[in-house]
């Protein structure tokens, strides 16, 4: 499956101080890099998932740490979901919440998990390993020290990025199959970081990465080939945010949550520094500043800017806007899109700043307090359906976000809600209860598809069912 969107955030791994970068360009990009990290055989990383039976021996042993103890039932629990989950046929128990870590996925049978657990036993502050989703078998794995956010398949490569310890950041590529490390480039000078750096990625069609990594004031952004360290451009970003967030439209590179007009702290909107935060795009082919959105108006005092997903066919973007018209009047919370040239090409209004958005293929999914779930038409923005009266979402909200919503195929969608899990018509929005949380035992925290297998994950492990025995 390509990957179109930004690289999933897999690692948490090492925090380390506060301090800046100066560019230097990529001409260092093989002195010292690779410093993070060490590749690592199947042998070396072990058994990623184990059978049912060897769940049930790590629920006889106890797991104290897990916020909900789980007992032997838990494994029938799992053996018993309804369909479209089928066969449980893999599956692992963390030993505590730090353990727990993000899920990516490539090929048919490829599955990734990478987070600040490690290697038990291991000198690494966190690991990437690459497994047989099938069989719970390793194929590579990639030993990690600092700090790291971002990988993915590119091409016939995954790539990682990361910011070693008092080190710059590092751009690497490892063969997909082996792991065998392709290449490795050096992001800058050496720095300190602070607490979550402003760190993101994303992949274009074909083999290039662009990405943005912490700078002197703000950050900087380049377009670079990961296993021959070749870069195309780079340009600076004003930021005062500590995230950022890059999306492919295309002809150009959405940059998010950026530094515009300066204004009265007491009347922001979640703005931390006291910042309108918005999107800067870029050129694609040489980097120049293409637009900015939104412009600040004269009457409007504060604005912030949550960009939610992108089409890069359309050369969409889907953002939340909120903005004040003055001091008395109530925050307005718009969801907008904007196409390549940052026109916008629909708005339309959201009644909660406690909304979730996401993006299903040609729709854009949101959830709010009072309506628990309505779909748009991406490109004109027309209401298409939304949740019926009648089924009884407990919370009020789902997360259709990517890693927490499933195409299963079929004309439905497996989708996270507060209580459990659900199964959504893409059609008409009509919603079947597949499982509650309360009933499984675990908080849920993702859902993920890899060939034929559906892939959970929960507060308490990983569990992997075969479709195709359902």
């Amino acid at each position: 499956m390509g990957m179109r969107r930004a690289w999933k955030p897999l690692l948490a791994l090492v925090l380390v101080a506060s301090g800046a970068l100066v560019y230097v360009g990529h001409h260092a990009w093989v002195n010292r890099c690779g410093a993070a990290a060490e590749e690592l055989s199947a042998a070396d990383v072990g058994p990623v998932l184990g059978s049912p039976d060897d769940v049930a021996e790590q629920l006889e042993d106890g797991l104290p740490d897990l916020t909900h103890p789980l007992g032997p039932e838990f494994v029938d629990v799992l053996t018993d979901l309804p369909d479209p989950f089928g066969d449980l046929v893999a599956g692992r128990l963390w030993k505590s919440l730090f353990e727990r870590p993000s899920v990516g996925t490539f090929g048919d049978d490829g599955l990734v998990l990478a987070g600040p657990g490690g290697i038990p036993g291991s000198e690494y502050d966190g690991a990437v390993v690459a497994a047989d989703a099938a069989t719970g078998e390793a194929l590579w794995g990639v030993g990690v020290t600092g700090y790291g956010a971002g990988g993915g398949p590119v091409g016939d490569s995954y790539v990682t990025l990361g910011i070693p310890e008092d080190r710059a950041p590092e751009l690497a590529a490892y063969d997909l199959k082996t792991g065998e490390r392709q290449g490795c480039t050096t992001l800058g000078d050496d720095m300190d970081t602070g607490f979550e750096p402003p760190l993101d990625s994303v992949a274009l069609e074909g083999d290039d990465v662009v990405v943005a990594w912490p700078a002197d004031e703000g950050v900087t952004v380049g377009r670079f080939d990961p296993v021959d360290g070749d870069e195309s451009w780079h340009t600076a970003v004003a930021t005062t945010t500590n995230s950022v967030r890059v999306d492919d439209l295309g002809s150009v590179l959405a940059v998010s949550q950026f530094d515009g007009e300066e204004i009265d702290t007491n009347k922001t909107l979640n703005q931390g520094q006291g910042h309108v935060r918005g999107v800067t795009a870029l050129d694609a082919a040489d980097g120049s500043v293409a637009w900015t959105w939104p412009d600040p108006e004269p009457d409007v005092l504060a604005g912030s800017v949550i960009v939610t997903g992108a089409d890069t066919d359309l050369g969409l973007v889907f953002a939340i806007e909120v903005s004040l018209a003055d001091e008395d009047s109530d925050p307005v919370r718009d969801l907008v899109a904007l196409d390549d040239t940052g026109t916008e090409v629909w708005r339309e209004p959201l009644d909660s700043e406690y909304c979730n958005v996401g993006h299903w293929d040609d729709l854009v999914v949101s959830s709010c307090p009072n309506a628990p779930l309505a779909a748009r038409d991406e490109s004109t923005g027309e209401l298409l359906w939304s949740d019926p009266g009648d089924s009884d979402l407990v919370g009020g909200l789902v997360r259709p976000q990517s890693g927490r919503s499933v195409d299963l195929g079929d004309g439905t969608r497996l989708q996270l809600a507060d209580d459990g899990l659900i199964q959504v018509d893409v059609a008409t929005g009509a919603i079947t209860h597949l499982v509650t949380e309360e009933a499984l035992g675990s908080y849920v925290s993702g859902i993920d598809l890899v060939g034929e297998h559906l892939v959970l994950s929960t507060e308490s492990g990983i569990f992997v069912f075969d479709r195709s025995s359902g």
